[in-house]
């Protein structure tokens, strides 16, 4: 009986009449759709696995703007928790799957015809592309977006009006995407970058991450909503904290977890490098 009562109040946590709920639905179906008739002419295990790594940044997507960390991201540390994903889960786990492949053949053929035409590299959708996934654009747009969204004027709007908040996580989502675009690389937009520029690229974000979270974890006075309520009862001030402290750790963990893969990617391929030479 517990257990479906349980289940019930988990059900009726998601939000449903959520702006972004039918949107993400729909994509996620598109992605799908597309993804399941790609698998079927191609015995590609890679391609299998980058399916899965996609679907699962969709389900990360829909659980945190319509699932229930939405029902409680008033309280100031959910929200940075849906921050966290929509930044840093969400678009490298998208874009490492077959993000552009399957939204692509999820259409029929003289559709996709259509699309391959207009983003051709002469075209100016393309060049427009270029220049929005680059490095020095999808860096600076993420420090922007963070530093601003974090502006307590900003983020206590965002609090009282519905459309400012959506416009919010649609703000986090699109710098997540534009950042992770030349770490990950698609067949499309800006080239992946070399893993020394990219080693560089992340330890750029690290600083200015490490210093709004260091400015609200440190703050001691509430910048963040004072009236709103807080889940499990906490004080304001905690609440506050704990958010900060999300940002900080798990935020800056991602980073240096990446950073260290990269160091250690690069190091192996000198090493090989080095021995092929001597050899």
């Amino acid at each position: 009986m517990n257990n479906n009562i349980g289940f019930i109040e988990f059900i009726s946590s998601w939000n449903y009449s959520s702006l972004f709920f039918y949107f993400l639905i729909i994509t996620f179906l598109v992605y799908l759709i597309g993804s399941l008739k790609l698998l079927a002419i191609s015995k590609n295990n890679k391609q299998l696995l980058k399916f899965y790594r996609g679907l699962l940044g969709y389900m990360l997507l829909i659980f945190s703007l319509s699932g229930p960390l939405s029902a409680f991201e008033d309280t100031f540390w959910i929200h940075m928790i849906q921050h966290l994903i929509l930044i840093m889960l969400v678009p490298p786990l998208i874009l490492s799957g077959l993000f552009f492949s399957a939204n692509l053949w999820f259409f029929p053929r003289i559709i996709r015809v259509g699309i391959a035409d207009f983003i051709r590299p002469q075209k100016p959708f393309r060049k427009i592309l270029n220049l929005i996934t680059s490095p020095r654009f999808g860096l600076i747009f993420y420090i922007i977006s963070l530093w601003t969204w974090h502006l307590p004027i900003f983020f206590n709007y965002a609090l009282n009006y519905s459309l400012v908040h959506n416009f919010e996580h649609l703000s986090f989502l699109l710098s997540g995407v534009l950042f992770w675009w030349p770490v990950i690389g698609l067949s499309i937009g800006a080239k992946k970058i070399s893993i020394p520029m990219r080693i560089v690229y992340l330890l750029l974000a690290v600083t200015p991450t490490a210093v709004v979270a260091a400015f609200i974890t440190l703050a001691d006075s509430v910048i963040y909503g004072e009236d709103i309520p807080r889940l499990l009862n906490i004080s304001a001030i905690e609440d506050q904290k704990i958010g900060g402290l999300i940002m900080w750790i798990p935020g800056n963990t991602i980073f240096i977890a990446t950073l260290t893969v990269l160091f250690f990617k690069w190091s192996y391929n000198q090493s090989k490098e080095s021995r092929k030479y001597k050899g």
